[in-house]
């Protein structure tokens, strides 16, 4: 008659039974980041560095912005936290020239400049990278030691590829890419994400603001080191990159440049603009008679970018609508791309609910003369007590803290 199993072989199925259910553990401890019972996890975030490679018209300044990531990350290191790169980390976009027509815009406005070759992702980021050691030093390094985690954003939307990863990998760069981050603290739950998903003109890649950013870096800087400014005016070419909105270039250029020279620059700009959005050839030779005041209204409506997205974000925390990226419904929501800072409270029965901007790390500009902001702005969120707490800093201040939410 048949006999049930020995007790050596319950012993044996029980064993393994136990390892399988070790290794399951240490595989939810890699995929979450944290153990199923280990203490709570602090997360550091920032957005829109911009690192991009060595010219004139830089956003990033590794001497100034790259040493103070450096010492970010030895904090963070020391902390054992993680580390949230929310997007535009990298201009790849501000590297590349339009697909067609900057010759021809050249040779319109007589400036002797040949375009720069277009160059595959692994080109763009080792430029980016050679350009600023003490940035990508201190981040590879803190790779290798703690949890760092990219979102790609619209200025470096490539990242998002298997190409991407590799070329982040090939400067040392050891990330977790995601378009969404979720974090669980203290029972709350955050969603952060670049934010370029609610601007309709970089929702998408190859959309009018990449071009825009394209034409700005490789069309109007050469052009404008080549002819200099108007007597009695003082120009800062570079200031052009660093200008938000972008749109804004024109009322500015029209301060820099004689009346004359404006309108060839404008017309030649405009039609560059409307040849890469592949237009039909009539109506991109047409599209050189836009008008500077309807380019004017649209500035001015991006210019209220900041506001828009902050009615997202809060329409999302009361459960209005959905957040890209099948994110679930979130307590504190992070947004970068506006380059403007943030911060909303909002009211909820079930809790309050916060929205953070985390602004930008580049030196900002809003007009053709006053004195750029210089903030480098830090987002830390940690469990405080079984609370959630957000504490909104300026390294450039002496980590001084801005702003403060608890729940």
């Amino acid at each position: 008659m048949p006999h049930g199993p020995r007790v050596s072989e319950i012993g044996i199925a029980w064993t393994t039974w136990r390892l399988r259910w070790r290794l399951a553990q240490e595989a939810l401890k890699t995929l979450l980041g944290y153990g199923l019972q280990c203490r709570p996890v602090t997360v550091y975030v920032i957005s829109d560095l911009h690192l991009d490679e060595n010219d004139d018209a830089r956003l990033f300044r590794d001497e100034r912005q790259g040493r103070a990531l450096a010492s970010l990350c030895e904090k963070i290191a020391h902390d054992d936290a993680e580390l949230v790169l929310l997007g535009d980390i990298f201009d790849l976009t501000a590297m590349t020239p339009p697909e067609k027509g900057l010759r021809r815009f050249f040779a319109k406005l007589a400036v002797e400049a040949a375009p720069r070759p277009r160059r595959s992702v692994a080109e763009l980021v080792r430029a980016g990278a050679r350009a600023n050691p003490h940035a990508i030093d201190a981040l590879a390094r803190l790779s290798e030691r703690v949890r760092v985690t990219l979102v790609p954003g619209n200025h470096d939307h490539q990242l998002a590829s298997a190409e991407g990863g590799a070329a982040l990998a090939a400067v040392g760069l050891r990330v977790e890419r995601t378009r969404s981050v979720v974090r669980t603290i203290a029972g709350r739950t955050a969603v952060l994400q670049h934010g370029h998903e609610h601007d309709p003109g970089n929702a998408e890649p190859a959309g009018d603001g990449e071009l825009m950013t394209q034409a700005l870096h490789q069309a109007v800087i050469p052009f404008l080191r080549a002819h200099g400014p108007q007597r009695h005016v003082r120009m800062d070419a570079a200031r052009i990159v660093a200008l938000r909105p972008e749109e804004a270039v024109i009322s500015v250029l029209e301060r820099w440049l004689d009346p004359k020279t404006f309108r060839r620059f404008f017309r030649a700009f405009v039609r560059l603009l409307a040849l890469n959005r592949k237009l039909p050839a009539p109506a991109a030779w047409l599209a050189g008679f836009v008008s500077v005041d309807r380019i004017r209204t649209a500035a001015e409506r991006q210019d209220r970018l900041w506001e828009r997205t902050a009615y997202t974000a809060i329409d999302a925390l009361q459960g209005k609508r959905r957040l890209p990226h099948a994110a679930p419904r979130p307590d504190l929501v992070v947004f970068g791309h506006t380059h403007v800072l943030d911060w909303a409270v909002q009211q909820r029965p079930e809790g309050d609910g916060m929205y953070v901007n985390l602004g930008t790390w580049t030196e900002r500009c809003f007009d053709p003369s006053s004195p750029p902001d210089r903030s480098l702005p830090v987002l830390v969120l940690d469990d405080s007590g079984g609370r959630l707490r957000a504490s909104l800093s300026d390294l450039a201040q002496d980590a001084a803290e801005l702003q403060r939410f608890e729940a």
